[in-house]
């Protein structure tokens, strides 16, 4: 299958669904790792077009690691909208991607930009196979699988599935390293607000090893599977 993750910002993937990126690709699956913005708002001390090559930077090695492939649609961190061009681009990389499965945001989260992605994606599934809709890529015969991974927080989130990640958490954790930026965004805004910041990255932990207690194994990632009449696979295991 050709899997398409879909991020709000570099970092987001890595965070949320790497384990399970990592585990689609070793059993050879086609894997695509996508963010809607460049995270050009994510640091101190670069301008924003300094800080967006570096992010954009970071997320390819991450995707590296996998083999896989990143896109970026290249909006601004924070001040990303929807029109009628920002649908097509979603639907011209989904198109691009002949994704069998989407992972993207939840929903119901804390930022604005991951909502607004989950949202896109949610909506513009159906449609990928229409004709009268011209993007580059061309449409193919399907309608994607959508499951929406966890928040940050893990708030009013309760999976229906779970993936067993326990050989593939160190990888997912190597991914997530890629992102250096981001530590030192963290080390400047969380800190001052008050957050561990120690804590916060190991959340990332936490999170995984609560999950694998709710699976049965030692770590897992949790998630909401999307529910449509429209789309296939409903009653397949399509998550690895």
């Amino acid at each position: 299958m050709n899997i398409l993750a879909i991020g709000a910002h570099p970092d987001d993937i890595e965070v949320m669904c790497a384990g399970t990126l990592a585990k689609y690709a070793a059993q050879g699956h086609k894997v695509f790792l996508a963010t809607a913005t460049n995270g050009n708002i994510g640091s101190a001390h670069h301008t924003m077009e300094e800080i967006g090559r570096i992010r954009k930077a970071e997320a390819a090695k991450s995707a590296a690691i996998l083999g896989a492939e990143y896109v970026c649609l290249d909006y601004d961190d924070e001040m990303f909208y929807e029109d009628r061009s920002v649908r097509l681009a979603f639907i011209n990389l989904i198109r691009y991607c002949k994704a069998d499965v989407i992972l993207t945001h939840y929903p119901s989260d804390y930022n604005p930009d991951h909502e607004l992605t989950s949202k896109i994606v949610n909506d513009v599934a159906v449609m990928i196979p229409i004709a009268h809709l011209k993007t580059e890529a061309k449409p193919y015969d399907q309608i994607p699988s959508i499951f929406y991974f966890e928040p940050s927080s893990g708030m009013r989130f309760v999976p229906t599935d779970y993936v067993d990640i326990t050989d593939f958490y160190e990888t997912k954790m190597r991914m997530l390293d890629c992102m250096q930026s981001q530590r030192q965004w963290m080390a400047d805004n969380y800190t001052a607000l008050g957050g561990d910041l120690d804590r916060f990255f190991d959340t990332i932990r936490i999170t995984s090893e609560y999950r694998g207690m709710q699976a049965g194994v030692k770590y897992a990632e949790g998630f909401v599977r999307a529910l449509d009449a429209f789309r296939g696979k409903m009653t397949e295991r399509v998550l690895p």
